[in-house]
């Protein structure tokens, strides 16, 4: 088969073109840092790469979602933490305000600064989050969920939702917390009570009240209709065993018959009304305080543990959703080509490649030049 001149041309320029071309593809995937550029370089590797990459950027949503949970549960945090020293301090008030030697000046003054901690805990109660959204609002987190009424009463104006995020392909978590289940739950409410609480510190006690209170326990019928007043029986019984000594034959009958007063006189005590502005009085009304207080602090400890699990589970999703985005990245760079190896490939190819074109134009030099001249001299 005889072949023209200009068909060796034509051969030579098209096996040049085309490895100047693959010369060219090779530094275009050097400088991107992958094999796969285009869709047809390889259909399979980039549909899939394609859906990693989607659920790589959800994986990297979940994980800002995951954040701003984090932070709404901080507020929270924080603030039922300040609630519980609030808590602590008003049990260590009504333990100091409920002594004796406690002048009604210093009870007066500690009204006082009642009123300044009830102004704080309703800053407690109308927390924000880093966005500004009240976290113990409910759904209604644009408006402070606790507020004065026109009585000068602390109400609630939010519901009883929680707003959530999606913190994962399968968890949907609250991050925030009814303030009504928190500030005035348990059938107890904080800013009532303290209310009353500075409403009974701000009322004196007098020697007349407590004179009227003795002689209203003393006399006070109990069961009703049935002639027995068990406090001042107690208080009868009482004496006599302190006037008997240790050894006297009846002191044992003494003891177990105070005993038994005892017993009647609180039951006596707790059913009847102290006169107000007497010591007993204002040791009745404490005293409920501290039971009120003491079941609030409960209810407060449940919120605080809910809320420390659900930051520790973002915690664990953190660390998970981190794997998964190496592992998401790490399959991409395989069906790619961006790895270290990959590219080092490459530039092996490219020095090949490079070496092949050299020698082919050597040949095509070469070939172009021979004619029958050259064998006619």
């Amino acid at each position: 088969m005889r072949i023209s001149t200009n068909m060796i041309y034509q051969l030579s320029n098209n096996d040049l073109t085309s490895m100047q071309g693959g010369i060219l593809k090779l530094n275009q995937q050097i400088n991107a840092g992958q094999t796969v550029l285009l869709p047809s370089d390889s259909p399979i590797a980039a549909a899939r790469a394609l859906d990693l990459a989607q659920t790589q950027a959800l994986n990297t949503q979940f994980a800002t979602n995951r954040n701003n949970a984090n932070s709404s549960l901080a507020t929270v945090s924080n603030a039922l933490t300040s609630v519980t020293d609030m808590m602590s301090k008003l049990k260590s008030d009504i333990i100091e305000a409920g002594d004796a030697s406690f002048s009604n000046a210093e009870r007066a003054n500690m009204a006082t600064e009642l009123k300044g901690n009830l102004n704080e805990m309703l800053g407690f109660a109308n927390s924000t989050d880093g966005l500004g959204n009240y976290v113990f609002g409910g759904f209604k987190s644009g408006t402070a969920p606790f507020s004065f009424d026109d009585s000068g009463n602390i109400v609630y104006n939010g519901d009883q939702g929680a707003q959530t995020l999606q913190v994962d392909s399968t968890r949907q978590m609250e991050v925030s917390v009814s303030g009504q289940s928190v500030f005035q739950g348990n059938g107890v409410d904080t800013f009532k009570m303290m209310q009353n609480m500075i409403t009974l510190l701000s009322v004196p006690t007098t020697e007349a009240a407590n004179n009227a209170d003795t002689q209203a326990a003393n006399t006070f019928e109990y069961p009703s209709g049935s002639g027995q007043f068990p406090i001042q029986a107690y208080k009868t019984a009482q004496a006599a065993l302190d006037a008997a000594q240790p050894t006297d034959p009846n002191y044992a009958t003494l003891l177990t018959q105070a005993a038994n007063a005892k017993l009647l006189s609180d039951k006596a005590d707790a059913a009847r009304t102290p006169i107000a502005g007497s010591q007993a009085a204002l040791t009745r009304s404490l005293n409920s305080f501290q039971a009120s207080i003491t079941s609030q602090m409960s209810n407060i400890e449940a919120a605080t543990a809910s809320v420390g699990a659900r930051q520790n589970e973002l915690d664990n999703l953190d660390a998970q959703g981190k794997v998964l985005d190496q592992q998401y990245t790490q399959t991409t760079n395989d069906l790619l080509g961006r790895n270290l190896s990959d590219t080092t490939a490459l530039v092996s190819q490219l020095a090949l490649q490079q070496q092949y074109l050299q020698a082919a134009q050597k040949v095509f030099v070469s070939t172009t030049s021979l004619t029958l001249l050259n064998y006619l001299k």
